[in-house]
């Protein structure tokens, strides 16, 4: 007993600062989903139509196992599949792969990607070339080349020019040392400045060309280098920027700054690009909503002095609405996910994704006039297609939805593929009125159906 009272005891709201720096957040951005191809001219892979979600982990308490169960969570209905988890070995000359097959290759990456604590992970079904032996963090690395003349020979990963945006579509400040923290909105250039990819400095460099006033011309612009001097042949203005040894952050190696023509709006509206509308319309569409494109116009032209054609303001606008929010036809896709996710972040919450079609037929049979009126309209929004329609009268002669389906065109295929499927759900009921303006393959569909008309 006297034991016990003399025990230490300890404060649970204390905390260890030994533990506290071995915790470490890490992000990994998974793509699942999709495949490897090889892309156009070129020996290296892309990963085409996956999905992409991001991880928050904390390194102390997560494991290979935590993220095998992950991964195989976005393959419900394929419980015998084989997964292939792989990442991109940044130190590889060439691009590589490396399998995280064990725990030793998973803390291989954890330390290879360290720096920034980031990681892009894929999720694949199928076999890939992997790099037999991974290079370590200490393992020698390529020395970059200064010579305009010369590729920094790092091979750039997917990440470099796939993922064009942050989750806030916010550019990333590096920190490497002399690293100069810059702004989107209003981008300056030196010699050692770094940007998170090959897209970000394109980018950066229109806008710099657009508020400075002046026109430039790439005389060398790929994955792994650019350079660009002043649209006049006599100026001495020029800049060569190239990827770093991490194979994916841009740095400008080399400035001349001062111009030596005159500046006097030369640029015009050539570097206006939709990327760059995108980039300096997102904050105004985050703080304003729903912005017309012929607003946006104005104001480019009010804010930048730069007149820019209505379409290429419609496309930027699409464009950046889809950077924040994704995709409208992912949002439907990943319904059921949507609802997974709410209701593990929100305990408690109760979602319903209820389909009931059925209650169309259903209710025609049972409470309506044996009466269908068939029509279609066309779609003018993203997909097109034609919107058919068959409706009924109830009871109290409201409108009564039966069936809808989205046809590809009004011809004769289509309507005799709605119908074939009408009847299907209501079957062929004594006495049913038809009524339909017979245009555009409809009346011949319609003769083709056994209905009792």
């Amino acid at each position: 007993m006297d034991n016990e009272v003399n025990a230490p005891r300890w404060d649970i709201s204390a905390h260890s600062p030994v533990i506290e720096q071995v915790i470490s957040e890490f992000k990994f951005k998974l793509k699942y989903g999709g495949f490897f191809r090889l892309a156009r001219n070129s020996c290296r892979q892309v990963y085409c139509f996956g999905s992409t979600k991001c991880l928050y982990i904390d390194t102390f308490s997560y494991d290979l196992n935590h993220l095998v169960e992950e991964v195989k969570s976005h393959y419900p209905s394929q419980s015998d599949i084989v997964l292939s988890i792989v990442f991109v070995d940044k130190y590889a000359k060439e691009q590589c792969f490396i399998e995280l097959d064990n725990d030793k290759t998973f803390m291989v990456m954890l330390n290879m990607y360290n720096e920034n604590k980031e990681v892009t992970i894929y999720a694949t079904t199928e076999k890939l070339r992997y790099n037999p032996k991974p290079l370590s963090c200490q393992d020698k690395v390529i020395n970059e080349s200064d010579d305009e003349n010369e590729t920094d020979s790092v091979c750039p990963s997917q990440e470099s020019y796939h993922s064009l945006h942050s989750s806030d579509n916010e550019y990333e400040l590096l920190n490497y040392g002399e690293t100069y923290a810059y702004s989107k909105m209003n981008p300056f250039m030196k010699v050692n400045s770094k940007f998170p990819s090959v897209i970000a400095f394109r980018r950066a460099l229109n806008h710099y060309a657009l508020i400075n006033e002046f026109e430039y011309v790439s005389e060398k612009s790929d994955l792994t280098r650019l350079t660009a001097c002043c649209g006049d042949k006599e100026c001495k203005w020029r800049i060569h920027a190239s990827l770093t040894q991490d194979g994916v952050t841009f740095e400008v190696k080399k400035f001349v700054e001062i111009h030596s023509c005159t500046r006097s709006n030369k640029s015009g509206n050539k570097h206006a690009t939709q990327g760059w509308i995108v980039d300096v319309v997102t904050d105004k569409l985050k703080s304003e909503g729903d912005v017309s494109p012929a607003d946006l116009k104005k104001w480019l032209m009010h804010t930048y002095n730069v007149e820019v054609p209505y379409m290429r303001v419609f496309r930027g606008r699409e464009q950046a609405y889809t950077d924040m929010y994704g995709k409208w036809d992912d949002s439907y896709v990943n319904i059921y996910d949507f609802k997974q996710e709410l209701e593990k972040r929100n305990p408690g919450s109760v979602v319903e994704i209820d389909l009931q079609i059925v209650a169309c037929s259903r209710g025609f049979l049972a409470g309506c006039r044996p009466y269908i009126a068939l029509d279609a309209c066309h779609l003018k929004g993203k997909f097109n297609g034609v919107l058919a329609a068959a409706t009924s009268i109830d009871g109290n002669n409201g409108m009564f939805p039966v069936a809808y389906g989205v046809l590809e065109a009004e011809n004769t295929k289509s309507w005799t593929w709605f119908l074939t499927s009408l009847q299907k759900a209501i079957g062929t009921p004594n006495g049913l009125v038809i009524s339909s303006d017979m245009q555009k393959g409809l009346e011949l569909a319609i003769t083709q159906m056994q209905f009792h008309i």
